[in-house]
């Protein structure tokens, strides 16, 4: 890989043979990568599958294969080190990246142990508060209104989240990026002048985070459910895991990746050391903003 670049992505060190837009050059130390992204041939089909569903295949050795009609076809190894691309003829470095990002990495966050969120989280202080929430709940609205109020971004819809033995729950900062929806972006009163798409035909943006994207990791103290306004009420918490698949990335494809006993135990684990999980509704007035900072600044105050 004569022409590879160095990325940094969720702490990790990563050669690639694509230019990753949506990623900060690595700027650590002489580590070798612990993810190799290299553009090579992907088999129609694995040997010797365990598991198959939609897009993917998984093979018995650990293999993961998935595929995009039209975009590309991935394979990552069993221990997440490496992954072979096959693009499809005509598509663009820009759709490659926007599933790599979204599914295909979700596949690599659980090879590696860790657990991928459907969530936006920010920095409060000195910990990470992460909000989750089904896709159009405005995960990354809200991750833009608490950015142009001072806050600083870890990840705009997919949190993930490293449990460790000995330090509860701590979020890999991801993407220094936010993709939204034309609307969303002229509420925001953000012009889409010189804003890449995410995907061809689709009116959604990356929005460059910059100078608040905050690279390092941090501890998760509190986990919000993101609802609609109307579909919930007052910061209510949730008494058990009903709302699981709004809060995890991709569950279908974790159903096939994860035993259903050990994510119900990450889960707990994860609950439990947030203090629970609180369904909240997302802001839209003032006021109601106002509210949600005042949440925010009551919980690192009692950090």
């Amino acid at each position: 890989m004569n022409n590879a670049v160095d990325f940094r992505l969720c702490g990790l060190r990563v050669r690639s043979d694509l230019a990753l837009s949506d990623l900060p050059a690595w700027d650590g130390d002489g580590r070798p990568a612990d993810l190799t992204i290299r553009l090579g041939l992907v088999p129609d089909r694995l040997t010797d599958i365990a598991a198959e569903g939609g897009l993917l295949q998984v093979a018995v050795d650990g293999h993961c294969r998935f595929a995009i009609p039209d975009v590309a076809a991935y394979l990552l190894s069993p221990d997440a080190t490496t992954l072979t691309v096959a693009p499809a003829a005509g598509a663009t470095v820009a759709e490659i990246q926007a599933f790599l990002f979204g599914s295909v990495f979700t596949m690599v966050s659980l090879r590696r142990g860790w657990l991928p969120l459907h969530a936006c989280c920010v920095r409060v202080g000195g910990h990470a508060v992460a909000f989750a929430g089904a896709s159009g709940a405005g995960k990354s609205t809200l991750a833009a209104g608490l950015m142009s109020r001072g806050f600083s971004v870890l990840a705009d819809d997919q949190t993930v989240v490293e449990l460790r033995p000995d330090g509860g729950p701590w979020v890999q900062p991801s993407f220094p990026r936010i993709k939204l929806w034309r609307d969303a972006l002229d509420r925001l009163g953000q012009p889409v002048d010189g804003l890449a798409r995410v995907r061809r035909g689709l009116e959604k943006y990356s929005l460059p985070v910059g100078a608040a994207f905050h690279d390092q990791a941090l501890p998760l103290r509190h986990l919000y459910l993101l609802v609609r306004p109307g579909d919930g009420g007052p910061v209510t918490p949730l008494a058990a895991l009903s709302h699981l698949p709004s809060l995890l990335s991709y569950p279908r494809l974790l159903a096939l990746l994860l035993p259903q006993d050990r994510l119900m135990e990450q889960m707990f684990r994860l609950a439990g050391a947030c203090g629970g999980i609180r369904l909240l509704e997302r802001p839209e007035t003032e006021r109601q903003w106002q509210d949600l900072l005042d949440l925010l600044q009551a919980g690192a105050a009692a950090s």
